[in-house]
């Protein structure tokens, strides 16, 4: 449409040149196709950015002139979030099992040989969402999975798995009513079990971070799944509005709420 109003398709370089840093080719675009995948800044420079920016500098290694993306979006990048920024909780999916081993190796005391040979381990499936302490009585006479982080009748591991799952810890009697057989909350063994489980949280807490390596691959972790997005910022700066009245001035953020209203599909 532009080169038809500016004189035909020999205008179609200048037209790009005029408009570059406002328009930007989607590398994920049909790259033959010079009219495909051009996007303003406002829609390219917002959504998952740090995504983009690593197709854009995959696709400029070949094609030079998508460096402009490149520049345009390491300027827009999210300020990644350091470890005093970030809560881990236990649970979260995106931890590698092998992380909630460290912890129990370290914390529990858990026998390295039991762990070595998988006799107790963490498991995570990604099918059903759920987390998994195998061997959860295979730690004899461990003061820690009793006592410390755990009662009798729920030891440390148990708990940990509830917590994995999001669950609280619950103690139940079995009792015959009759004739039937009926599970009963046990409310001062579950008071103690919940106290071992907020001890289990805050251990987790205090070491999750410790280690330097662990907390780097956490950290870029985090940044890259939940701090990657950016919201896209409208510009109605360029809009003009025929029959408005003269004396009708409108501000530059009731211009942007109508680019909204125009590109935002709201």
């Amino acid at each position: 449409y532009m080169e038809g109003l500016l004189g035909g398709p020999e205008n179609h370089e200048w037209i790009l040149n005029e408009l570059s840093g406002v328009i930007f080719k989607n590398p994920l675009s049909d790259l033959n196709d010079d009219y495909a995948g051009w996007e303003t800044a406002d829609e390219y420079l917002s959504g998952n950015v740090r995504e983009k920016l690593s197709v854009a500098r995959l696709c400029a290694e070949k094609h030079p002139g998508f460096a402009i993306n490149v520049s345009a979006l390491e300027r827009v990048q999210p300020k990644l979030l350091d470890a005093s920024e970030i809560e881990v909780r236990l649970g979260a999916t995106w931890v590698d099992p092998n992380y909630i081993n460290d912890f129990m190796r370290e914390i529990f005391e858990t026998p390295e040989r039991k762990l070595e040979q998988g006799i107790i381990g963490v498991q995570y499936s990604n099918v059903t969402g759920q987390w998994n302490i195998k061997g959860k009585s295979a730690d004899f006479g461990n003061p820690l999975i009793d006592a410390t982080y755990g009662t009798q009748r729920a030891n440390a591991y148990k708990i940990l798995e509830d917590s994995l799952n999001l669950r609280d810890s619950r103690v139940y009697d079995t009792i015959e009513e009759d004739g039937k057989e009926k599970r009963v909350l046990n409310k001062k063994e579950t008071t103690l079990a919940s106290q071992k489980q907020e001890a289990i949280r805050e251990a987790f807490k205090d070491w999750v971070f410790q280690d330097a390596g662990r907390r780097e691959v956490l950290c870029a972790k985090y940044n890259e799944l939940f701090n990657s997005n950016r919201p896209r910022e409208y510009d109605g700066s360029h809009l003009s509005f025929p029959g408005m009245s003269p004396d009708i001035m409108l501000r530059p953020h009731q211009k942007n709420a109508v680019a909204h209203q125009l590109y935002g599909d709201n």
